[in-house]
């Protein structure tokens, strides 16, 4: 057995490319957890949200070379369920929020180079503006395989807001996004990760099945109102996608616990 130092010393070894990964995360029982990238804007935009397809691109060719392979949210449903599921030896989820224009544009065309699926969460009542998905970009994703789900109507923090303004907020998105992909919506991602213990008892009054956070950390789904996500921000660029997740935490408490 490994000493946390050896351990340590051997992840950062490897850390300059993805290839180390599989083997930290298999470290100390890991290899039932599953990551989960947060993305939101692809382009050259000077803000905190963004990063360039260059760069993503460098980050799904990464994880399809060493092997990764995403899940889907029917995948990711069946695992919340306890229901026997095959899994590849890499699983990987990669969810997009606030649905942007740049996320059709760019994203989606690089997911299907490299044979990998994301999870999309729309804001309702901005689709078809300016810089958002339009309607038949949303269809259009989803019949090459990509998913969608709740990112409320308005983005208002939840966390902020009375139980009948969240009931709204919940409700009203799960129907639209449903009249618009012609499937049940069963995931919904919090605006900026704002929850009360109460929006999580309407998410699931809704019909929702899962609801995913901006908490740092990969993904046991024991507690699936309150999912974990990575967060990929513009500041990342300059590292190895293998450093991003080291660092924030792909290996729970083991950097920060020395």
């Amino acid at each position: 057995m490994l000493s946390r130092r050896q351990f340590l010393k051997l992840g950062f070894g490897a850390m300059g490319t993805v290839a180390g990964l599989s083997f930290l995360w298999e470290y100390e029982g890991l290899n039932h957890s599953i990551p989960v990238l947060l993305y939101h804007r692809i382009g050259q935009e000077d803000n905190p949200y963004t990063i360039t397809a260059e760069h993503f691109e460098s980050n799904v060719k990464a994880l399809s070379q060493e092997g990764y392979t995403t899940l889907s949210l029917n995948q990711v449903q069946q695992i919340i369920q306890h229901k026997a599921v095959v899994l590849p030896e890499k699983p990987l989820i990669i969810t997009f929020d606030d649905g942007y224009l740049d996320n059709y544009l760019y994203a989606f065309p690089l997911l299907q180079k490299y044979s990998m699926v994301a999870s999309f969460y729309i804001i309702t009542g901005i689709i078809g503006q300016a810089d958002r998905l339009t309607i038949s970009q949303i269809r259009e994703m989803q019949a090459a395989g990509m998913d969608f789900g709740s990112h409320t109507v308005t983005h208002r923090l939840l966390g902020t807001l009375s139980i009948d303004e969240v009931k709204i907020e919940l409700a009203e998105s799960k129907v639209t996004l449903e009249q618009i992909i012609g499937s049940k919506v069963d995931f919904v991602a919090y605006p900026g990760g704002s929850y009360s213990s109460d929006t999580l008892q309407i998410a699931q009054e809704a019909g929702y099945m899962a609801g995913w956070s901006t908490r740092l950390g990969v993904e046991t789904f024991k507690h699936p109102f309150t999912l974990k996500r990575i967060p990929i921000f513009h500041h990342d660029q300059t590292h190895s996608l293998s450093y991003i997740l080291l660092k924030k935490g792909f290996i729970p408490g083991l950097l920060f616990n020395l």
